[in-house]
């Protein structure tokens, strides 16, 4: 049986999440939980594993209480209470405020889902200090084949546990499939009957004409389904890679500005996740450019109109979509870990020196790169070199090259050669 048959799974039931542990976590100490994501990543579906009772407010007859008497809604639980699509009665969040400053009991009282659009309108978010956010991502190879209860690679970093090869590794196809897959519950579906390619265009005309309305366009002008589209196409096209914002705005045909504003409503539905550039003062001569990355390796790929027989005759877009699909399952850990964490990437400004990824948590640094090849060799693993001879020891926390072979071995000091799969094995 193939790895593809094999990993299109019935996702009927509910596959746990790397985000219930901290979502757990957040409820038993804090009032308010926010759960924010991409449309159609399961945040309802998840919130309601941890509710006791929910109020949804895209009904009319349940919004109709909120808006008579949004405190009195919310008064009676059972908690903790899951208000669902809080954007048709905003009214709901300043009850929410005026429960929580009421001084009643702490822990696990609210859960709220719904827009994202507070992310541009901080200044008039009611919950600022007083509600904690879990970000949730399309599913990863820890939730789909693993141990989604285990803690952040970045907690376990210096135990033995950090990565164990599945006997069942894919090969170079196998992952080609598992990243044109992606991680959305309902294109997963739509796969293992042959419509992936009608859910996607489902999703970005829906995401195009039905969210950007809450949005405003740059210089006041009505927001464009059309450049919606086109923007989301051309971070697609950038996914993986470096490139200024000049450039985006060049590819989508328009000014910087109209290109800043799209790509920025993008980043708020959490469809585009760049990699801020990494700095630190034992290094000169780093570009401060961010990394761009789609937020799902196959929305990348229908975007880019790449599917498996393109990936496998294009080295360049099969670089780009697998090295988009590590990300997403770096992120998730990065999200996931207990104490600070922060993802990066790393280029010297004349190119001679790049590392893919790097991932701060605490003081220490772990620096990797990915690869298409089966077995990496030591020139692979150069520039890793290069980075760990310059910070100091204590900080540098090992170097990876994840590859697409099934064997983890020794590259040089301190970096090893890890299969991909080793993140959820």
């Amino acid at each position: 049986m193939s790895w593809r048959r094999t990993s299109l799974r019935c996702i009927a039931e509910y596959i746990p999440r790397i985000a219930d542990l901290s979502l757990a976590r957040h409820l038993d100490a804090w009032p308010a939980e926010f759960i924010t994501g991409p449309r159609a990543v399961g945040k309802t579906t998840t919130a309601l594993r941890h509710a006791e009772s929910v109020l949804r407010l895209d009904n009319a007859s349940e919004r109709g209480i909120v808006l008579d008497d949004p405190d009195a809604a919310l008064r009676e639980g059972p908690f903790p209470l899951l208000i669902d699509e809080w954007q048709h009665a905003p009214e709901v969040l300043g009850a929410v405020k005026r429960a929580v400053d009421s001084k009643q009991p702490v822990g696990g009282r609210f859960i709220i889902t719904g827009s994202s659009r507070n992310d541009l309108h901080t200044g008039q978010w009611p919950l600022v200090g007083r509600a904690l956010t879990t970000h949730l991502w399309p599913l990863v190879g820890r939730e789909r084949f693993g141990d989604a209860a285990k803690p952040s690679l970045f907690d376990r970093w210096d135990t033995d546990r950090r990565f164990s090869v599945p006997a069942d590794a894919p090969d170079v196809l196998g992952y080609i499939d598992l990243a044109l897959d992606g991680g959305f519950p309902g294109a997963l579906t739509a796969a293992a009957s042959g419509a992936r390619d009608d859910w996607m265009r489902t999703y970005v005309d829906t995401t195009a004409v039905r969210d950007l309305p809450e949005f405003s366009a740059p210089r006041g002008r009505p927001p464009s389904p059309e450049l919606m589209r086109r923007c989301l196409a051309v971070c697609a096209l950038h996914t993986a890679g470096v490139a200024p914002d000049a450039s985006l705005a060049r590819d989508m045909g328009v000014d910087a500005r109209t290109a800043a504003g799209y790509h920025e409503t993008l980043r708020v539905l959490r469809l585009v996740a760049d990699v801020p550039a990494w700095h630190t003062n034992r290094l000169k001569r780093l570009t401060a450019i961010p990394k761009r990355f789609v937020a799902d390796s196959g929305l990348a790929a229908w975007l880019m109109g790449v599917d498996r027989e393109g990936l496998k005759r294009d080295s360049t877009a099969r670089g780009r979509i697998i090295e988009t699909y590590v990300a997403a399952q770096l992120r998730t850990e990065v999200e996931a870990a207990s104490r600070r964490c922060t993802m990066f990437h790393l280029r010297t400004q004349g190119g001679e020196h790049e590392v893919d990824l790097v991932v701060e948590f605490g003081r220490r640094v772990a620096a990797f790169e990915v690869k298409t090849a089966s077995a990496p060799t030591n020139m692979d693993a150069r520039d890793l070199a290069w980075l760990r001879d310059r910070l100091p020891a204590e900080q540098f926390a090992d170097g990876v090259v994840f590859h697409t072979g099934p064997h983890r071995y020794r590259l040089d000091e301190r970096i090893e050669a890890v299969p991909i799969a080793a993140l959820w094995g």
